[in-house]
């Protein structure tokens, strides 16, 4: 019986504590920003046109029809690789489809490719029944691509040439899976290193173009990014969040506004914002930053039972944050940064955060922009 009670009492508690303490219920949401250049481009530049061209034979459609290899698994060149049909974007400048025309001219360019491929023996152990292994050879096969390729970036507006990477060199290889018998290795390696060798062909120029365009935007194009927040929503049926559900609603909206500012082809380099959006925008951020100030001045240190404590109050800051970034407020964007000082995991956001603030500051500076929105 004294068990019981003692088990009762226990459960009460716990459940009195459960009611009565807050609970941060997170949700991030990705928030949306202009990233400029570190390395901008002259003034007068404004339009671009990029390419990615072939040089190599083994890309030429008659190369690849030739190829029963190919031929036996559907394999074209259309569906290998198409340089036509690739794209290098340049943030916040118009592409055009005349090389003559434009002020900057972006090329990606695969000079040659080339493989050597070879079958070996493995050694495995065989199984014989539940208890019993012997010593086997088997086979595997590998197969080692090579691509050369070029980047160039050019100013033809000002006569200057930005970027010549020429004959870069990137390798990379396939490794079968073992084959129990090595004449089956043979005898797939034979079949498929062709195909084997065009995948690695694909993926090294695939993330070699997609490595150049994030380098040139880094460097000299204006990039919508995003910026992942966790914004408290609070927890718990004694207290009322309501207020901080609605500003995690309000920013919901004004990232979706944001996007919708920069959707589409060619948008303009700052977004395309009617003065309603820009209004809703201002109105969302001034309210939010009203409910998290005003939850800031409940927050109470070291009490469990109370609406804003620990566990809650670097959120809060964390996104107080993130609303004056949004802003454009940067000092107080990196002061509510400053605040955070409970939790070890607000705190390395919070220092993740400032280093993000610290750059897009910088990169401001150095375009002497004040504000995007």
């Amino acid at each position: 019986m004294k068990k019981l009670i003692l088990v009762l009492i226990i459960g009460v508690i716990f459940f009195s504590s459960f009611v009565y303490s807050q609970r941060p219920n997170t949700k991030k949401i990705r928030i949306p920003y202009l990233q400029a250049p570190l390395n901008p481009l002259e003034k007068n530049v404004e339009t671009y046109y990029s390419s990615v061209v072939n040089n190599s034979t083994v890309f030429q459609p008659q190369v690849v029809s030739n190829l029963t290899s190919f031929q036996s698994t559907g394999f074209t060149n259309a569906t290998v690789f198409q340089p036509s049909q690739q794209k290098i974007i340049l943030g916040g400048f118009n592409q055009i489809n005349s090389l003559g025309s434009a002020d900057l001219e972006i090329r990606y360019v695969v000079n040659n490719v080339s493989f050597s491929s070879r079958v070996f023996k493995e050694k495995f152990k065989r199984k014989i029944n539940d208890s019993t292994y012997v010593d086997a050879i088997g086979g595997k096969y590998r197969v080692d691509a090579t691509v050369n390729y070029s980047e160039y970036v050019t100013d033809n507006k000002n006569d200057k040439k930005i970027i010549s990477n020429e004959g870069i060199i990137i390798n990379n290889f396939f490794l079968s899976s073992l084959y129990r018998k090595y004449d089956a290795a043979v005898k797939s390696h034979n079949e498929k290193k062709d195909i084997d060798a065009m995948n690695l062909y694909y993926q090294i120029i695939n993330r070699s173009i997609r490595s150049f365009e994030f380098g040139i935007n880094d460097n000299y194009g204006f990039t919508l990014k995003n910026y992942d927040v966790s914004f408290a929503r609070g927890g718990g049926r004694k207290y009322d969040y309501s207020d901080l559900l609605k500003s995690f609603e309000n920013i919901e909206i004004v990232s979706k506004i944001v996007k919708n500012g920069f959707s589409g082809d060619n948008t303009p380099r700052f977004g395309n914002f009617s003065e309603k959006m820009r209004n809703e925008i201002a109105q969302k951020l001034d309210e939010c930053i009203n409910i998290w100030e005003e939850a800031i001045k409940e927050y109470i240190p070291k009490k469990r039972r109370t609406r804003i404590g620990d566990k809650i109050i670097d959120h809060l800051h964390i996104s107080l944050s993130a609303a004056y970034f949004l802003k454009g407020n940067w000092w107080e964007a990196y002061n509510s940064l400053s605040m955070v000082k409970i939790n070890k995991k607000e705190i390395r956001e919070s220092k993740n955060f400032k280093s993000k603030i610290e750059d897009y500051i910088n990169r401001l500076n150095i375009n002497k922009i004040k504000y995007f929105f």
